[in-house]
C-alpha cells in the first residue's frame, strides 16, 4: 500500500520529522542520506510546495517505535514516497 505521510515534531504540517502510515501504525523512516531529492518527493507528496532544507537530525532526536521505511533513496521526480527505492521494516528485519 501507498501509506499515508505526515511530518511531526517539526511546528507545521510542512516541517518536522517524516512518518507513514501502514498496517494501522505510523512508523518512522529511515533514510541512509536524507537529503534534497527524497525532501523534495515528501514535500510535492503533501502539497507543501519545493522543499527549501532536508533536515538529518541527530541519532538521539530521530524518535523511538516502529520504523515504517528504511533505507529510502529517491531520484528526486517520484510522485509519492512509495515509489521510490525502499525497503519495508519488516523484509529487512526479516533478511536482516
Amino acid at each position: 500500500s501507498s501509506g499515508s505521510l505526515r511530518l511531526v515534531g517539526g511546528g507545521s504540517r510542512c516541517a518536522g520529522r517524516v512518518e507513514i502510515f501502514q498496517r494501522g501504525t505510523w512508523g518512522r523512516v529511515l533514510a541512509e542520506q536524507w537529503d534534497m531529492q527524497e525532501a523534495s518527493v515528501v514535500c510535492r507528496q503533501l502539497r507543501c510546495g519545493e522543499a527549501e532544507t532536508a533536515y538529518n537530525p541527530p541519532k538521539a532526536e530521530r524518535g523511538t517505535g516502529p520504523v515504517g521505511l528504511r533505507g529510502v533513496r529517491c531520484a528526486g521526480h517520484e510522485a509519492s514516497l512509495s515509489l521510490c527505492n525502499t525497503s519495508l521494516a519488516e523484509s529487512a528485519l526479516a533478511a536482516g
